[in-house]
């Protein structure tokens, strides 16, 4: 824990350094949480290109930690302006997508409801692209079908099914593009911070899985980053 920072992340030094970043600014308590600058790659190890990624479907890989998931999205629209979120730990500001198209977005696949996430087996969260499910009554929703929650990733994240008890946003993860290469890093994570929980909640799955002390462990240098598709046996839908 005493190698991570808390900092507050502005997109005029993202600009200095040749980077575009999704930011969160710092509004109440949920400050940005930084961990290793991770690239993403490929199931070859090539860097992922942000102008060649999908909008159909969503991507995965784990950050910030070996067990935890995350989605990749590139919507097919840019999303809503920076708007400000309101998390079980505080407020924070959302700074919309980056990319050739300031379309790309990301957040952890852990479901804010009840914890439910992707494995290898299925997966009963998922990002719609642009089929209307039936939950969410449109396209490009994050879909969990567990306890019917809709997630809104155009608009930080927020739960947008109105008929459920109301539930935090996904939590954020802070992505960089460089324009240069079209490389894509994730270097943090904000809003409700769920990962001491998921892995109380998940020990015995997570330990058949990845082995003792490893699902804790923090990703770094880089990620492995698939369709969801490819990830998984099945995606559930609802």
């Amino acid at each position: 824990m005493d190698r991570r920072g808390f900092i507050k992340i502005c997109g005029g030094t993202a600009a200095l350094a040749g980077l575009q970043t999704t930011y969160l600014e710092t509004v109440g308590a949920a400050e940005v949480k930084t961990f290793a600058r991770v690239k993403l790659v490929d199931e070859q190890g090539n860097p992922i290109k942000a102008s060649l990624l999908t909008t159909e479907e969503a991507y995965i890989f784990h950050y910030p930690y070996r067990s935890t998931p995350c989605f990749l999205v590139n919507l097919a629209a840019k999303p809503a302006d920076p708007m400000t979120m309101q998390s079980d730990d505080g407020e924070y500001k959302w700074s919309g997508g980056i990319g050739p198209n300031g379309a790309l977005v990301s957040y952890s696949a852990i479901c804010a409801h009840q914890l439910s996430y992707p494995n290898k087996e299925h997966s009963p969260i998922h990002y719609t692209g642009k089929t209307a499910s039936k939950l969410a009554g449109r396209g490009g929703m994050i879909v969990c079908c567990e306890h019917d929650r809709v997630y809104d990733p155009s608009q930080g994240g927020k739960m947008v099914v109105t008929t459920k008890e109301a539930t935090q946003p996904l939590t954020a993860i802070v992505i960089e593009h460089d324009a240069g290469t079209d490389e894509i890093y994730a270097t943090g994570v904000a809003g409700g911070l769920l990962y001491d929980e998921f892995f109380r909640s998940y020990k015995r799955a997570l330990l058949a899985e990845y082995g003792p002390g490893v699902a804790k462990e923090e990703v770094t240098g880089s990620a492995s980053t698939m369709l969801m598709s490819k990830f998984t046996g099945g995606i559930d839908q609802c």
